[in-house]
């Protein structure tokens, strides 16, 4: 693979004609994998809410232990919960994902094996970062993981599982954060642009989300120089190099994990400047375990109901559950490929897709060359504030037309077709 201004492409190897394996095949998430047929597997039924998905538990959390709370995303929840099975011998080791390897700006995956390990993989990672690839690794791994994985990649394990994938099924515990967006490694070039560094080779040390919940993009240079910007400020970023899976991704809330967890936006939390999540249980498991840690006094979890917790995250579910089924079908009417996630919404009112064409028209716009570019020339001093109240305006503005509806979504199951069975001989 190769980075591009439009995210990592295919680089073909000269002299060679790789073949498809039948696994990447069935498991690869781009073309959709039919998350109706995954969440029987899982919990045995469908999800009586599909905003949701199927879960038995739901909590606004925290870790108690202090460093693992402030180094956290938001709350520490999924780090303490690895700490704890990892102590409790429940697993040998667990595939996360760590920042700052191979190189600064850049991020992988690692099999973490002790305590300090788990903890140096705190926070989030805003770009992507091809996490299966670890399976290789995991065919030699003695013993049993837990992994830690972003939705498409949850979906692609949970399908490799099914398939009997032997390094795939030596996981026996999966976490996952809530994802609406993430954006592409050029995305941290164009801020360093915008602060007089032209290059990614001058960064030492990167983060995204540090200091005081909700956190702040912080870049270090080998010169010294420290850059850094409000979450809300960075975050204009996101219309110009959103990735291509953030819009057509069809899960918000890490429905196939046996434990998601997502930050809990609620004024009541916010003004804390701490971290508190919204903490779903989807298995028994998880359920257990997750008493039994609150039991030790390791984690804070006070159950939160339903509604509630779905409102903390209205926008981006409908961003999910409504806008990326019109977003797929925009693509597929205009002869282009697009997921099929086995299941659609019985119906989309008119008016969001109104609010859809708005969306997607500024994310088409800001993503060209020259708007990508001129963008640059603004101090982030005035584009960061600037964007966080456009921001606040639109949600505003478009929250009648986008709620309106979302919670009494009916969806649509489709039957499995014949694109879950790889065709013969498949080249790359």
């Amino acid at each position: 693979m190769r980075e591009t201004p439009w995210g990592p492409q295919p680089a073909p190897t000269p002299g060679t004609q790789p073949q498809l394996p039948e696994a990447a095949w069935l498991a690869c998430p781009g073309r959709g994998l039919h998350y109706p047929e995954l969440t029987r597997a899982m919990a045995g039924r469908l999800p009586d809410n599909w905003l949701i998905g199927c879960y038995r538990q739901l909590w606004i959390g925290y870790s108690n232990v202090p460093d693992i709370r402030r180094n956290g995303a938001s709350g520490g929840v999924i780090t303490q919960t690895l700490v704890y099975l990892l102590e409790q011998g429940l697993i040998d080791g667990a595939i996360v994902v760590r920042q700052g390897q191979p190189r600064p700006w850049q991020a992988e995956a690692v099999i973490a094996r002790t305590v300090d390990e788990i903890c140096a993989a705190s926070q989030s990672v805003y770009a992507p970062v091809p996490v299966n690839t670890i399976l290789a690794q995991v065919a030699d791994f003695q013993g049993s993981l837990a992994y830690v994985g972003l939705p498409d990649q949850v979906a692609s394990l949970r399908r490799l599982q099914q398939l009997g994938h032997p390094a795939a099924n030596k996981i026996t515990w999966v976490l996952g954060p809530y994802v609406g967006t993430s954006t592409y490694t050029a995305a941290i070039e164009s801020y360093l642009r915008s602060n007089g560094v032209q290059s990614l080779e001058e960064i030492a040390r990167l983060r995204y989300r540090e200091g005081e919940w909700p956190g702040y993009l912080q870049i270090t240079t080998h010169s010294g120089r420290v850059l850094r910007a409000e979450k809300f400020y960075y975050n204009y970023l996101i219309p110009f190099y959103i990735t291509r899976s953030s819009l057509l991704s069809v899960d918000f809330t890490n429905e196939l994990t046996d434990i998601s967890v997502g930050d809990a936006w609620h004024p009541r939390f916010e003004a804390q400047r701490a971290g508190f999540s919204v903490v779903v249980a989807r298995s028994q498991q998880a359920e257990a375990v997750l008493a039994d840690m609150q039991h030790q006094g390791l984690v804070d979890l006070q159950p939160v109901e339903l509604s509630e917790a779905l409102a903390m995250h209205g926008h981006m579910l409908d961003f999910k559950k409504r806008g990326a089924f019109i977003r797929m079908a925009w693509l597929k009417a205009a002869g282009h490929a697009a997921p099929d996630y086995g299941y659609h919404p019985a119906h989309i009112p008119w008016s969001r897709h109104l609010v859809e064409i708005v969306i997607s028209s500024i994310f088409a716009v800001c993503g060209t060359y020259t708007v990508r570019r001129l963008v640059e020339l603004v101090p982030i001093g005035i584009l960061g504030p600037a964007f966080n109240t456009l921001r606040k305006r639109w949600k505003d503005a478009s929250k009648p037309i986008k709620r309106k509806g979302l919670r009494d979504i009916a969806f649509v199951i489709d039957p499995p077709a014949d694109r879950m069975n790889p065709p013969q001989a498949t080249p790359l």
